[in-house]
């Protein structure tokens, strides 16, 4: 029986146009299914606990049969708005229930084996049982009823048709299930082997079923409403058959052509409705379609049928099951609204296109000032490097990470050594010179990490991170000796001149977790040691590098 319906279940996908109705019958055909296989696989084994598995199976989708059958002809009825989210859970919770029961089957009080007895009586079904009895028969009345009161209300013969084929085919599947519950449950015992009847219902059920799906075209609504498509769709269509005769056409091309059902198609003819450049497209659109019958084509012309129109002309062959050429489908869609519409959204987006053009232009020159505009806030006017504000800030910032992760870093404060005498001799432009160069000198020495700003007037700082203090001291002797190797031309003549440096450099190579409690304060308490060992420079004859260990 398995076999038979899954057999039928292929046929039923190879044969037929596929409807909600297709997909919810073959969804109660795998119950079918699920039942004949699986009473067959209980029968092949002595196991008892493999043979009460299988049963489980088989009754889990006996269990599903009243609930797929009662879905099955709520469609079949027109009443799919039953079947909603928010029902759905209500209507199946006596099939969930049994199915439950079927599965947990608690101590064997739905089935359980008793191999103490003789065969046939070994299979003991217990009250749990009658759960999914109750709900089978519950589901199987309520279909009964829909289906009584939606014939006598039905004037469709279409209609009446599919409830009487739901109807015989359910009768016939009650009719060998009560057989079943009888032979089988009942009187099992006057007999001497178990008779599969259940199994032998659904196949009936389901070969009359699928006799009436695919050879009475009871649930293939297609071509009953094939002509009611056609004259609702907004296109024109001529279908032909492989002698090029028309077998139908819809209401949309009537006007357009002077052809009837059963003339035999002339393109020039056709061709010659309309002007002679429109003629000419045509005759060639239909000799190509003559060279190649087997492919699809398009062609887009246009039309001055009482007015100016954009018409897309496809031509499809029609293949039967062995792809042979049985016919040829002609469409003629007007797309005149749509040709407008492009043509009008093209000028708006070249207007657009434009537009953003100069937005692009407007953002990039606004990037740039803001760019500038940064720029000035945290640099220096004058030497370019970093300014006071923008210094503070970083070592704010870096000053929290190298507490809390424990990286040594150093500050040189360091400023230029008689600058006053420069300026007082030289000027403020040869001043701004040497501060200028002396930068550039200083820049040389440094790396790219280290970070150089104007503290004010002629002194300057730099951060230098991840460097202890014999590091420092090694990057501060060799800035100390490029700005004193550096020289400024004066303007007079090939006169030159040289400043040195006085420096103090700081290094902080472990830290105290109270440091974190007011890193403002931690980076206050380190300039002024940096200021100070400046000073100490200063005052011991300038020119020279005063360095201190701070933690």
């Amino acid at each position: 029986m398995f076999l038979v319906l899954l057999g039928l279940f292929f046929y039923v996908i190879a044969s037929s146009t596929f409807t909600v109705l297709h997909r919810i019958y073959l969804s109660l055909h795998i119950v079918f299914m699920v039942w004949t296989l699986f009473q067959f696989v209980s029968q092949t084994t002595t196991s008892a606990l493999y043979r009460l598995f299988y049963l489980s199976v088989s009754y889990t989708g006996l269990s599903l049969l009243g609930i797929g059958w009662f879905v099955f002809v709520v469609f079949l009825t027109g009443q799919s708005y039953v079947i909603r989210k928010s029902r759905l859970f209500l209507l199946a919770t006596p099939a969930l229930i049994s199915v439950a029961v079927v599965i947990i089957n608690p101590n064997g009080m739905f089935l359980r084996i008793n191999e103490q007895l003789a065969p046939l009586k070994q299979l003991q079904h217990g009250p749990l049982y009658w759960i999914m009895i109750t709900q089978l028969i519950l589901y199987m009345i309520v279909s009964f009823t829909i289906m009584f009161y939606k014939l006598r209300g039905e004037n469709s013969v279409r209609k009446r048709t599919l409830i009487k084929t739901a109807s015989n085919g359910m009768l016939v599947l009650v009719i060998f299930s009560i057989s079943d519950l009888i032979i089988n449950v009942f009187i099992i015992e006057h007999f001497k082997q178990y008779i599969p009847l259940i199994s032998v219902g659904m196949a009936f059920a389901a070969v009359y079923l699928v006799h009436a799906i695919t050879h009475n075209k009871v649930l293939d609504i297609i071509q009953t409403v094939q002509r009611d498509v056609m004259n609702t769709m907004s296109m024109g269509i001529i279908v032909l058959d492989e002698n090029d005769i028309i077998i139908e056409v819809n209401k949309v091309i009537k006007p357009m052509i002077r052809f009837r059902i059963g003339d035999k198609f002339n393109p020039v003819l056709l061709g010659s409705q309309f002007k002679t450049e429109v003629s000419r497209e045509f005759a060639a659109f239909f000799e190509d379609q003559r060279m190649r019958p087997m492919e699809r084509l398009e062609i887009e012309i246009a039309l001055h049928y009482d007015n100016y129109r954009h018409v897309i002309v496809q031509s499809a062959p029609i293949l039967n099951h062995k792809k042979t050429l049985v016919g040829r489908l002609l469409t003629f869609q007007d797309v005149t609204e749509l040709r407008l519409l492009v043509e009008e959204t093209n000028n708006q987006n070249e207007l657009l296109q434009d537009r953003n053009r100069d937005l692009l232009i407007m953002q990039d020159e606004l990037f740039q000032a803001n760019k500038k505009l940064e720029n000035m806030a945290i640099t220096d006017g004058l030497t370019g490097c970093f300014n006071r504000r923008y210094l503070l800030h970083q070592l704010e910032q870096e000053v929290v990470t190298n507490i809390r992760y424990g990286i040594p870093f150093s500050i040189f404060l360091f400023d230029l050594d008689h600058f006053k005498s420069i300026n007082d001799n030289y000027g403020h432009l040869v001043g701004d010179e040497v501060l200028c160069s002396t930068v550039d000198a200083v820049r040389g020495s440094l790396r790219f990490t280290d970070i150089l700003a104007r503290y004010g007037g002629e002194e300057f700082t730099v951060y230098l991170p991840h460097t202890n203090r014999d590091h420092a001291a090694q990057i501060a002797e060799r800035l100390k000796e490029a700005v004193e190797q550096n020289q400024v031309n004066t303007g007079l003549g090939e006169q030159t001149i040289s400043v040195t440096i006085s420096m103090g450099v700081i290094s902080i190579e472990h830290f105290e977790p109270s440091d974190l409690a007011d890193p403002k304060a931690f980076l206050r308490e380190l300039l002024a040691e940096a200021d100070a060992a400046l000073y100490e420079a200063k005052y011991s004859g300038r020119n020279r590098i005063v360095k201190r260990k701070l933690a």
